[in-house]
Order: C-alpha cells, then sequence, then structure tokens
C-alpha cells in the first residue's frame, strides 16, 4: 500500500500569513491615519487662507472707503457675546486667552473692536460657499487695519492647541 502525499496549506503557514496580513493592515491603518489628518490639517489651513485673502481685501476696501462696514458679526457686540454665551458660538477658553493676549506694553495683541465672526452667510457672501461651519465649527477675523497684509484667522476648534493660522503654519 502507498501512501499519497496531501498537498495543501498547513496550519502553520495559515497562522504565519494572517499574522503577517494583521502587522501590514496596523501599519496601514497608523500611516493611513495620520495621512488623514495631515490632509484635514492642510484642508483647515486652505480654508483659512482663502479666508484671509479676503478679508485683507475687505479691509482695504473699508481703509479706502469703498464699503461702509467690515464683513461679519464683531465679536464684541452684544450679538456675538449672546452667541458666545449661549454656546451659540462655541469659544474655548484657549481661545479667549490668545486673543486676549497682551504684549509687553500691556496692549492686546489684537484689537479686539477689529474681530469678527464670519457665519455661513458671510462666507457665502464672500464666494466661500465650501467652507463649512456651524456653531462649533467657525472662523474668527482679526482686521488689521493699521497693516491689511496682518489680517489673522482663528479657527475656533483649533488644532492640538493652535488656534491661528500662523499657530498652523509653523505647526511641524
Amino acid at each position: 500500500m502507498v501512501l499519497k502525499k496531501e498537498k495543501g496549506i498547513t496550519i502553520v503557514a495559515l497562522i504565519i500569513t494572517v499574522i503577517l496580513m494583521l502587522i501590514l493592515v496596523g501599519v496601514g491603518t497608523y500611516y493611513g491615519g495620520d495621512a488623514l489628518d495631515k490632509a484635514k490639517i492642510e484642508d483647515i489651513k486652505t480654508n483659512m487662507l482663502s479666508i484671509k485673502t479676503k478679508a485683507m481685501t475687505i479691509a482695504e476696501k473699508y481703509n479706502f472707503k469703498d464699503i461702509d462696514n467690515l464683513i461679519g458679526t464683531k465679536l464684541d457686540t452684544d450679538e456675538a457675546q449672546a452667541g458666545i454665551q449661549s454656546g451659540s458660538y462655541s469659544v474655548s477658553d484657549q481661545l479667549k486667552q490668545l486673543l486676549e493676549t497682551k504684549n509687553a506694553e500691556g496692549n492686546f495683541q489684537v484689537d479686539i473692536n477689529n474681530l469678527y465672526v464670519w457665519t455661513k452667510e458671510d462666507l457665502k457672501g464672500q464666494g466661500l460657499n465650501t467652507i463649512d461651519v456651524d456653531n462649533n465649527n467657525f472662523y474668527i477675523i482679526y482686521y488689521n487695519l493699521s497693516d491689511t497684509n496682518n489680517c489673522e484667522i482663528y479657527y475656533s476648534k483649533g488644532i492640538d492647541g493652535n488656534y491661528s493660522l500662523t499657530q498652523l503654519e509653523n505647526m511641524k
């Protein structure tokens, strides 16, 4: 009687194959998730750059008396403060602290009278329809009227404790 050799995959080979596949899936998930996070940050920075370009144009027009009012809801108005207090605009304590930072002379880094919240309607009015905003995800614009090239944009949610466009551009 002659025994026939069985051809096929052994349990050991199957286990090794499954382990290798799990390792590859884990590595792919780790690096894929990191790539998605970086893409999200770049998307937010791109939105902020688009907003900054529009804000600089608006500040220039305002300085040259081509328009009567800056665009957005002034942050120090009762309407904006009520929105912040009620949670309509969710501003984190870190962002509040950043906006209230003073320089060495004891003056605010930004002129708090020139801080504006841009709502979905404001963005739409400026042709920025693709930028998504809501009560928990919005942008604050600082119109630097003395140097319109230095307008600053703040993102309400922030990324890793960074809220301004300048901070996000300096992130590694």
